[in-house]
């Protein structure tokens, strides 16, 4: 049996379809993949998928030759329906992606959806299971270290106070690592990291192999906190104008969200793209770094020589 997947991007949506093609490996099913660049990289070491075609460069023949016994569209978009009942028009499925509850959510400041949207790219296929990412490269960072990513698509989205937790941060003693791509940097530009800066100067791979092998991650509502929680990392997430409801909870084993509940405004956006009505960004700014910096050692310990690492700089 040979099944073709459709996600376009962004890198997050991409990494959450792993929760069905761990599904489908297991049932058997000789795996493709339709995606864009650069989000092949996700998939070079990944065994459960033999072929990953890229939109721009791949034609309708190539895909129709395939003759596939099923397509399914986890992109749901007019352009991926009609692909997918082209390639395949009577074993094709298409995803649900609640946008009904997700408004009335926006609308109404209260949740209707209870599903994360890796649960429901599940639903066509009928599986339980988790995004795992396939990587078996050695570490290409040596030691300890936290990954922290002071970045996300939308400004509106970007925790306040990166800049002061990065100051509470050096009494730890271990080592941080920023990572964020290159299109996130003007975001940044009144920034100055203590720590290795490796925003928007690693592939998407590396970006992987970065996250893996941290001891700990801190970041956004974006697609590299989905990367952190595939690889099941220890996670805290700041949640802005954009709320839990939405799908985009983390789902590794152990996670702290960081949001100001109860705020009339949010969510005020479906994606966090529009910029702030009230002007002070309270649902990000409201956040004290000193909070979050207790959950870091919290966190962390196990690893007990974190507090008395910080004792003894006292």
């Amino acid at each position: 049996m040979k099944v073709l997947l459709i996600r376009f991007g962004q890198l997050g949506d991409v990494v959450l379809t792993t929760s069905v093609i761990e599904h489908l490996y297991e049932e058997n099913y000789e795996i493709h993949y339709l995606t864009k660049k650069p989000f092949d990289e996700i998939f070079l070491e990944d065994y459960r998928v033999k072929k990953v075609f890229i939109y721009d460069k791949v034609s309708l023949f190539e895909l129709l030759k395939e003759k596939y016994n099923l397509v399914l569209d986890l992109h749901s978009k007019i352009k991926t329906i009609v692909l997918s009942k082209i390639i395949s028009p009577f074993h094709s499925k298409t995803y649900n992606k609640r946008i009904i509850e997700r408004r009335l959510t926006l609308i109404f400041k209260k949740p209707f959806n209870k599903l994360r949207i890796y649960e429901m790219y599940n639903e066509v296929v009928n599986s339980n299971k988790k995004p795992r990412i396939i990587l078996s490269s050695k570490p290409i960072i040596e030691g300890d270290y936290i990954v922290i990513n002071p970045t996300a698509r939308y400004p509106s989205r970007i925790y306040r106070h990166f800049d002061k937790l990065d100051k509470l941060l050096d009494k730890i003693g271990i080592k941080k690592v920023y990572i964020g791509t290159e299109n996130d940097l003007h975001f940044l530009k009144d920034f100055k990291f203590n720590g290795l800066n490796l925003i928007g100067k690693t592939t998407i791979r590396e970006m992987l192999n970065i996250v893996k092998y941290a001891k700990l991650f801190i970041g956004n509502d974006s697609g590299i906190t989905h990367i952190a929680s595939a690889f099941n990392v220890p996670s805290i997430v700041f949640f802005g104008p954009t709320v839990l409801s939405f799908g985009f909870e983390p789902f590794c084993d152990r996670y702290y969200v960081f949001e100001i509940k109860n705020l009339p405004c949010r969510p005020c956006s479906l994606h966090g793209e529009k910029p702030c009505k009230r002007k002070d960004y309270a649902c990000l700014s409201w956040i004290e770094p000193e909070l979050v910096f207790e959950k870091v050692l919290e966190m962390l310990c196990p690893i007990n020589s974190v507090k008395l690492l910080i004792v003894n700089k006292l």
